[in-house]
């Protein structure tokens, strides 16, 4: 009767065994799924929206972050002043990280400021998605200190916008 009853044992041992083993070998998992964004990045200056007042000068912008400013003066004194226009059409909110000049350099005689200045992008606000505008200023002047005619009383600057998205 003892070894009956440990067979009885053995062969429930061995058949819950032989259940797991098979459900372990047996499973299957599938996931299946699919994802998709829907968003658009479209920042770039306005050309309708940006312009320049001043002695001389010209504008050129481009549906890009980039802006081409050829400015021409004359005298000494004389001062450009162009207010470039970033716009958001897309559908993300953005962030102005940077704002490069080139040429980087100032050289007499015509100098220019812009601004912000980059001490001052850390505190510009959100350029909210779907339509945000805001300015950049770029100021070109003739130095009044000239007292001989330069070789040139030209100068062409590119001015290039950096934004990234706003995460918040």
């Amino acid at each position: 009767m003892k070894d009956r009853n440990l067979l009885i044992v053995m062969l429930c041992l061995v058949v819950i065994v032989m259940s797991v083993a098979f459900a372990a070998f047996t499973t299957k998992l599938n996931i299946n799924g699919s994802a998709s964004i829907d968003s658009t990045w479209k920042i770039a200056f306005d050309q309708d929206s940006s312009s320049c007042t001043g002695d001389g000068n010209t504008v050129s912008v481009s549906e890009s972050t980039n802006a081409t400013l050829n400015i021409s003066l004359k005298n000494p004194g004389d001062s450009v002043t162009c207010t470039l226009t970033v716009k958001n059409s897309g559908t993300l909110d953005a962030k102005l990280t940077s704002i490069d000049v080139t040429p980087e350099s100032n050289d007499a005689p015509i100098t220019y400021t812009v601004t912000p200045d980059t001490g001052a992008i850390a505190t510009r606000p959100t350029l909210t998605k779907d339509g945000g505008t805001e300015t950049i200023v770029v100021t070109a002047k003739y130095n009044e200190e000239v007292s001989t005619q330069p070789d040139h009383t030209s100068k062409t600057v590119t001015v290039r916008a950096t934004y990234v998205q706003d995460l918040k």
